[in-house]
């Protein structure tokens, strides 16, 4: 009988020191954890941005606590079209790891970012999503160099900005519908860009502006933009609408490097730069962007 019960001692004691030395392959989820921020001013799902915005994302990082082992190392790769790029590449000895950072994408594409910890075994743990990334605005087209005489110029004072064609005095009259602008060079406005409806072509009588049935009214607003930032412009541009301005019908007194925003009679926004006003006072030069 005390033999029995010394065996049966034996063998829970046996039993119980197996159980207090469990290995980290025993344990079901011996990996280091991570996840994303989350809060109103984080992103950490799937998302579409407009090309040239920023995101913040943020990340939390711990190690296993059943094995102990210490981070090692964080990795943040972000993939757009195919192509990937380290973002961060910071060595850990620690328990946790916390940090924030802001992406911005300027340009379109189709990207994935994922951030990974590894812990001193070795083991891993990843999290990711998805970005799509439109291109802001509408897509437009640019006409350069385009030349418009003042008066009954040879060259053309009338302009169609949708078909990017100059018209003539007897062209334009038999074109009105299409003539989004007028271009000369006043007696005391200077250098004038004017839609077909302004009050002032009344007294040019060679544009025989007072027979037309059809006189768009193609607005103008003088903006602050540069002749460089005109120029960087690619294939998609933001227009800013005439919010609380109706915008005139003419623009005067230009000069080279000016840049004016003008929406024509359909809705339709474009942009022109003055390419050169200065060499031939009754010759502009004129670069435009519209929308396609």
């Amino acid at each position: 009988m005390k033999m029995n019960r010394l065996f049966l001692i034996l063998t829970v004691a046996i039993a119980t020191a197996f159980t207090s030395c469990k290995k980290d392959d025993d344990i079901v989820n011996p990996e280091p954890s991570i996840d994303f921020k989350g809060g109103a001013n984080y992103t950490a799902t799937d998302v579409t941005i407009n090309a040239g915005e920023q995101i913040l994302v943020g990340f939390n990082a711990a190690y296993n606590v059943e094995t102990g082992e210490e981070l090692t190392n964080f990795k943040l790769v972000l993939t757009a079209n195919n192509v990937s790029q380290t973002l961060i590449d910071s060595t850990l000895n620690s328990e946790s790891f916390s940090t924030d950072i802001n992406i911005t994408f300027p340009e379109a594409a189709s990207a994935r970012l994922e951030a990974t910890v590894t812990d001193k075994a070795g083991r891993t743990d990843a999290v990711s999503f998805n970005i799509t990334v439109e291109e802001a605005g509408v897509k437009v087209v640019k006409h350069s160099n385009v030349q418009l005489g003042s008066w009954n110029d040879d060259i053309g004072s009338f302009y169609s900005a949708k078909e990017n064609t100059i018209f003539t005095v007897p062209q334009a009259f038999d074109n009105q519908a299409k003539v989004d602008l007028i271009f000369y060079k006043g007696v005391q406005n200077a250098n004038t860009i004017s839609a077909p409806d302004d009050a002032d072509l009344a007294t040019i009588p060679s544009f025989n502006i007072a027979n037309w049935t059809t006189k768009n009214q193609t607005r103008f607003v003088l903006t602050s933009m540069t002749a460089a930032e005109f120029d960087a412009i690619g294939e998609y541009y933001m227009f800013t609408e005439f919010e609380g301005n109706a915008g005139a019908s003419k623009v005067i007194n230009l000069e080279d490097g000016a840049v004016v925003q003008f929406r024509t009679q359909d809705g339709s926004y474009g942009l022109i730069k003055v390419v050169d006003f200065s060499s031939r006072g009754d010759l502009g030069k004129l670069d435009v962007i519209i929308m396609e």
